[in-house]
């Protein structure tokens, strides 16, 4: 099995959904993977659920669980379909909620962490001030 389709099944990727790319740097201790979807994939529309062609995307990034002691990152081009009805909307991502710039799975660690520690000591662990996760 190849590394890409490892992490695909690791972070539950359903098609059109897939990792592409796998970057690994022990020097930054980071683990970059990035998520794509093949041409001509079809989404459902935020308004009306209804399976639409993508219109154009626009590149994110998140801050997932770290790998081992490898900080990690997903990075995705999320489409916007256009809705012959609703005109275009972005999609929603299945790892991450709009408009955030953590994965569910490293939010709830977090939130997991912050009902048995001190914030600040949370944020010691999890947080690196010389890195942004970009967005």
């Amino acid at each position: 099995m190849v590394p890409e389709e490892l992490f695909s099944l690791a972070l539950g990727l359903v098609p059109p959904w897939l990792v592409d790319h796998v970057t690994f740097t022990v020097e930054e201790k980071r683990l970059d993977l990035h998520i794509n979807f093949p041409k001509g994939s079809r989404f459902a529309c935020s308004v009306c659920g209804e399976e639409c062609p993508v219109h154009d995307t626009r590149d994110h990034t998140w801050r997932h669980m770290d790998f081992f002691q490898h900080e990690a990152y997903l990075h995705a081009r999320v489409p916007r379909v256009k809705c012959q009805e609703h005109g275009v909307h972005q999609i929603s991502v299945p790892w991450a909620r709009e408009g955030s710039h953590f994965t569910l799975l490293f939010e709830a660690l977090i939130m997991t962490l912050v009902r048995e520690m001190p914030v600040l000591t949370v944020a010691r662990l999890v947080a690196r001030p010389t890195r942004s996760c970009g967005g």
